[in-house]
């Protein structure tokens, strides 16, 4: 018992330390694509997928941050980000809702729906 103790005190600690518990708190985290063939597209080239973090957002040439991050909703988040698109400065809000393996990024474009990459 004191062994299994022990052990769940390191990962959390460990956890804290890699600063992974906020993360995977945050149900958008992850790599997403708008199909499961986007997924293995490398972020070099165009049409790779999104790789989404506590506090950022990265997917081929544009790279946000984001300046604010407000929970909507149980799995929904509006974020407003600093973003640089193909070397091009711009703010940029949208929110980000996740159903399971799904998200649905809304903006002034609209809708678009992407799949957990796995």
């Amino acid at each position: 018992m004191r062994m299994k103790l022990a052990l769940a005190s390191a990962l959390i600690v460990a956890s804290l330390a890699l600063g992974t518990t906020g993360a995977t708190a945050q149900g958008y985290v992850g790599k997403w694509g708008a199909n499961p063939v986007q997924c293995v597209i490398d972020q070099g080239l165009q049409g790779a997928p999104m790789i989404v973090r506590r506090n950022r957002y990265d997917q081929h040439e544009t790279h946000c941050t984001f300046a604010s991050v407000r929970k909507t909703g149980k799995s929904s988040w509006r974020m407003r980000a600093r973003c640089s698109i193909e070397g091009n400065r711009q703010m940029h809000t949208f929110t980000m809702s996740v159903q399971g393996n799904f998200m649905t990024v809304r903006d002034a474009r609209g809708p678009r729906n992407f799949v957990r990459c796995g």
